[in-house]
């Protein structure tokens, strides 16, 4: 089952009706309907249904003794959701207060793959902020050579 990769991160805010904009680059891999769920860390998830269904069947698969928590946290907290004309979508009360979102709060929006992370300003900072080691580590992985270059060793222009 193919996915939609979402990539890069947008601002909003949470305006008075407790609404935040969906940016277009992100609402044309969601679908018509979609869901916002939970998340694991001080976020929400939102994602294609198909996504939310296909973890939600992985979750039930594990042993009860472990993963009751693990799916009370994932579909108690799950909602189905829309975008208005404007691509605006309501955050329900429920997932409001869990994470204490404010009226007017700057929201950010973060692409993560398969699904979009949403987080307060604050939150956000701290969850992306690496350590020295984790910095360390991360530029270990990157390769700036070009590897896959055409080594031919033609110079012509």
């Amino acid at each position: 089952m193919a996915y939609n990769s979402f990539t890069a991160q947008a601002e909003t805010k949470l305006d008075n009706k407790c609404r935040i904009v969906i940016p277009a680059f992100y609402r044309e891999g969601l679908g018509e309907e979609f869901r916002i769920s939970l998340g694991f860390d001080k976020c929400l998830y939102i994602m294609e249904t198909k996504v939310f269904n296909n973890i939600s069947r992985q979750i039930s698969k594990l042993p009860l003794n472990s993963s009751a928590k693990l799916a009370r946290r994932f579909n108690a907290f799950s909602f189905s959701a829309k975008t208005d004309k404007q691509g605006r979508v309501v955050l329900p009360p429920q997932l409001r207060k869990a994470l204490g979102f404010e009226i007017g709060e700057t929201i950010v929006l973060a692409g993560m793959g398969p699904y979009i992370e949403v987080w307060g300003e604050e939150a956000f900072s701290e969850a992306v902020a690496l350590s020295a080691e984790e910095s360390d580590i991360l530029m270990s992985y990157m390769n700036f050579d070009d590897e896959e270059s055409d080594t031919s060793g033609s110079d012509e222009l």
